[in-house]
């Protein structure tokens, strides 16, 4: 018997080292960057040459992740851009965010009530983090008459429907968009279990939303999604008027198709905003333009402009940098994206 277990003891042991050497030797599964084993990467030269140059150092982090972070690594985008709370920040006179770390969520007051744009995750985020926030400001969650939402992505829509059942707001999207949040997959990604909100308004290029004295212009610029809004509006900065432009989504699209309607509505968006005199920068995704970090300065009142004046030009070249970054994105496809 002794000679039997010396038996099994010198085999286990014998096992167990071969396991350890084959794991020992098994690779390490390190996560990847995206590859594109059909980009033409002189074109991808070219384009990501032309948004570095325009973006220049001021924006320089905004080159970085839209043409080379964002596309590549989604494991980095994953940890910039979770859910998490982020505190409520009165960025302008009468504009407020009251979104959370991965998604925005916008107050615009007026005289005669509040318009929010966008409305997080769920109804759960608009009780529990976007109702909280406004009143953290001051603001009367009762006094919202509008939900403006940028597009049909769940994440910007999904509690739109607390806020219309529980305040009576009024819901308003693009046809296009409202076709996708009322398909069965609810325009794609988690939300398909979400319930949509009911047609309040259906908006249209060149519509305008007016409550009170505030007035947002509406333009319909397909490419994020086929009935991406775009929005200007008034901004006050102790009591000094401004003009914020908030585009309804500024990625660089997903495949060809939806790449090459992003570009055109780019450069209608670069020339709209400019004709306007639109200085303020104002994104719907925090980390699109480092907007967490920019309220925190506001909020510890440090010396200096308001960050979110860009100024026209600057604005202009944000704006040139994500076009060239879609023009990038064409080239990773195959394409010249000329």
């Amino acid at each position: 018997m002794a000679l039997h277990r010396m038996r099994y003891a010198l085999l286990g042991a014998v096992c167990l080292g071969i396991a350890s050497l084959a794991a020992a030797e098994a690779p390490i599964a390190y996560p990847s960057q995206a590859t594109f084993p059909h980009e033409n990467r002189d074109a991808v030269a070219r384009h990501l040459a032309e948004g570095r140059k325009l973006a220049g150092a001021d924006l320089e982090a905004d080159f970085n992740w839209r043409c080379l972070i964002s596309p590549l690594d989604k494991k980095i985008v994953a940890g910039v851009q979770h859910d998490g709370l982020v505190p409520a920040t009165k960025v302008f006179d009468n504009l407020y965010s009251i979104g959370q770390n991965a998604v925005s969520a916008w107050a615009l007051d007026t005289s005669d009530g509040i318009i929010v744009i966008d409305a997080l995750n769920n109804g759960d985020e608009a009780r529990d983090i976007l109702v909280p926030n406004m009143r953290a400001m001051g603001l009367d969650p009762a006094r919202i008459k509008y939900v403006l939402l940028t597009h049909g992505h769940g994440d910007h829509w999904g509690g739109a429907k607390y806020l219309q059942d529980t305040f009576g707001a009024k819901v308003a999207l693009s046809e296009t968009d409202w076709g996708m949040i009322e398909s069965p997959s609810r325009g794609g990604g988690p939300f398909a279990n979400l319930t949509p909100p009911r047609r309040d308004m259906v908006l249209k290029d060149g519509d305008v939303v007016t409550l009170g004295k505030t007035s947002v212009k509406i333009y319909v610029t397909p490419g994020h999604t086929p009935g991406a809004l775009s929005m200007i509006f008034p901004v006050f900065d102790h009591g000094k008027q401004h003009l914020a432009g908030l585009m309804g989504g500024t990625g660089g699209g997903q495949d060809s198709a939806s790449a090459h309607k992003q570009i055109v509505s780019l450069a209608r968006w670069q020339q709209i905003t400019k004709a306007a005199g639109v200085d303020v920068l104002v994104t719907n995704h925090p980390v699109h333009m480092a907007a967490t970090e920019k309220e925190a300065l506001i909020r510890y009142g440090a010396p200096g402009p308001n960050p979110f004046i860009y100024g026209i030009d600057k604005y202009q070249r944000y704006m040139g940098v994500m076009s060239a970054c879609s023009r990038v994105q064409l080239a990773r496809l195959g394409e010249t994206g000329d």
